[in-house]
């Protein structure tokens, strides 16, 4: 015999746990959907996915390779100039960013001219990194400009879209993570 105050569901038998039958049947569908997802992820891991290759790596590497040429040689006129905290007052300064912003817009022109076209998801990697180089760049052409006006002005940099970061780091890791090493953004600014 139950209590009124028994708050405890009862099925049709007398026997409590009346909506649990449902849930019973439920726990074993689970365990096997979880078992056939982790079966599946592994099959992936083993037989599809190229361990090979890091997220944004590009598999073909013509263009890394290239690239990384092309940037060591503007690396080179770069460290030629004096790094602009050196200089002795803002239009120094100014100058001095604007040459270096010089060098870095013929790097991506060079930079454009061998970007795959194919395939296209690298295709598009390469053009959207490049894309964050140009929003680099216009930063630093932008900073320069404000130096002639304003000896105070500080160097402000976009944030990559969709994301709170700066542009400079998504540049930064696409060039660590294809093996570009002088394809990152100078520290000539600091």
């Amino acid at each position: 015999m139950t209590s009124l105050d028994d708050p405890t569901p009862h099925g049709a038998d007398g026997e409590p746990g009346g909506d649990e039958a449902p849930r019973r049947r439920l726990g074993p569908f689970l365990a096997v959907a979880g078992i056939l997802a982790m079966l599946v992820a592994w099959i992936y891991m083993l037989f599809i996915y190229d361990t090979e290759l890091m997220i944004d790596e590009l598999a073909d590497r013509t263009f890394p390779r290239a690239a990384e040429r092309v940037c060591a040689a503007a690396v080179a006129q770069l460290d030629e100039l004096p790094l602009a905290p050196t200089a002795r007052n803002a239009r120094e300064r100014a100058e001095t960013v604007a040459r270096s912003n010089e060098i870095l817009e013929a790097m991506l022109d060079d930079l454009d001219a061998l970007a795959p076209t194919s395939p296209p998801d690298a295709a598009e990697a390469v053009r959207e990194w490049l894309g964050d180089w140009r929003t680099y760049l216009t930063d630093r052409v932008e900073y320069a400009e404000a130096l002639l006006v304003d000896d105070g002005a500080r160097f402000l940099e976009t944030p990559k879209a969709g994301t709170n970061r700066q542009i400079s780091s998504a540049i930064d890791a696409y060039a660590q993570v294809n093996r570009m090493d002088s394809c990152a953004t100078p520290a000539d600014l600091s």
